[in-house]
């Protein structure tokens, strides 16, 4: 059973939606996460799209994230999303949208502030055809110095995906998942920061 693993929210323990449907990032593969995070979440304002049982933005939160906006399609995961919420006591900082993620995305063009973080994880068998129709919506949503993060199933990915608004910083694998790192234009302290 998945947990938060440091911060406001620290060893609350977190529901997981029932069937295979919904695959959660593995432990070592978030504290991976964080842990190249590291201080770009503090009062960041993140994006979780399909967010699934909300780990990764419950987390964020945890951590001092200052908003998480998490957008989930699947009925199922949106219970066990609103009562991991519920769990954590950390909903005054969470807003759930719940659709499709390109409606979801699109009515969150030109709202309030950018997103520090965008973080995705969509359906592995499909992740690349997700990131493709998700691209153009999310560029207008990232701030300038924000990171896309996109975690998949090894190779999934191609390196020029984003080309040639976003350039890959960094991937990493763990297990039979990779989390990748996007930005805009990065400058050659940007590498140095991931």
């Amino acid at each position: 059973m998945p947990r938060i693993i440091t911060g406001q929210a620290k060893g609350v323990k977190l529901l997981m939606p029932a069937g295979d449907f919904c695959r959660p990032t593995p432990g070592r593969t978030k504290e991976a996460l964080f842990s190249i995070l590291a201080d770009r979440v503090e009062g960041s304002r993140v994006l979780d799209v399909f967010s699934g049982s909300g780990q990764i933005g419950l987390e964020a939160l945890s951590r001092g994230a200052r908003q998480v906006v998490m957008i989930e399609s699947d009925r199922r995961a949106l219970a066990v999303l609103d009562e991991n919420i519920r769990r954590t006591g950390l909903g005054d900082r969470a807003v759930v949208l719940a659709g499709d993620y390109r409606h979801r995305l699109r009515g969150l063009a030109g709202g309030q502030d950018a997103f520090d973080l965008i973080y995705l994880d969509p359906p592995w068998t499909r992740a690349v055809d997700y990131m493709e129709k998700a691209s153009a919506l999310l560029y207008p949503l990232l701030a300038p110095e924000g990171l896309v993060v996109i975690e998949t199933r090894a190779e999934e990915l191609p390196e020029h995906l984003f080309d040639p608004v976003l350039s890959r910083l960094r991937s990493c694998q763990y297990g039979t998942g990779v989390l990748s790192f996007y930005q805009f234009r990065p400058d050659e302290s940007a590498f140095d920061e991931l």
